[in-house]
């Protein structure tokens, strides 16, 4: 599994389309607020997949969205 390459910048993009202050969708998602900072500035390229879940849920997206597709090995 691997986080797409701007992961932070969607990230912001749909929170803010929502609305949402960091605070308010940690508090929702049940996530540290740090956390979603370092995420949405880039600092963390490798968030935690449950956070993920939790953050997706609140702003109605799929954790699907935020992930690179994985390319089946050709032969």
């Amino acid at each position: 599994m691997k986080w797409k390459k701007y992961l932070g910048s969607k990230l912001r993009s749909e929170r803010r389309s929502w609305g949402m202050s960091r605070i308010k969708l940690a508090r929702l998602a049940h996530v540290d607020e740090c956390d979603i900072e370092d995420i949405e500035c880039g600092r963390n390229k490798n968030p935690d997949f449950y956070d993920m879940l939790n953050i997706c849920d609140v702003l109605q997206s799929s954790v699907y969205f935020y992930l690179e597709k994985e390319e089946k090995d050709k032969k």
